[in-house]
């Protein structure tokens, strides 16, 4: 070790000794406590009924507990309070049936009982054709993306 290092190693137990001795040695200060009594309490009186009207049509015209602010835009209907919403419409069993050039062959097309050829961009029951692939089709409905494949080629 060199004498810089012993010197250095020297001053930081010096210091930490110091830090020990002046923490154990310290006393905290009291907190000065505020005395209150009764008679320091200044009368608030009595709030008038018209300001209290003004301020309650205050809150309900600026809807505090909104983000926007503003009313909700669908009445509240407490005769639908416990009332399950209607159950969502079942989901095609889309199937792809085949592909030809640029068209494919789709089943279980909603609306459609047999099968239906279609194109990219096309727009059936509410599905709509993104895109037709060499091997896939990709179909997307309202909340739904189906990515169709060819189980086996055709021979």
């Amino acid at each position: 070790m060199t004498r810089v290092e012993r010197g250095l190693v020297l001053a930081a137990i010096i210091l930490a000794t110091l830090a020990c001795v002046s923490w154990y040695t310290s006393v905290p200060s009291p907190v000065p406590v505020a005395q209150s009594s009764a008679g320091d309490v200044a009368d608030i009186g009595v709030t008038r009924p018209e300001s209290v009207d003004a301020y309650a049509r205050e809150v309900a015209e600026t809807d505090p507990f909104r983000l926007d602010r503003r009313p909700a835009s669908v009445a509240y209907r407490p005769d639908l309070e416990g009332v399950s919403p209607p159950p969502k419409p079942a989901r095609p069993q889309l199937a792809l049936a085949g592909l030809v050039g640029g068209a494919a062959l789709l089943d279980g097309v909603p609306g459609r009982p047999a099968t239906v050829i279609v194109h990219a961009g096309d727009t059936l029951g509410g599905l709509r054709i993104r895109r037709i692939g060499r091997d896939t089709v990709i179909v997307s409905g309202a909340d739904t993306t189906w990515r169709l494949t060819l189980r086996q080629a055709w021979q």
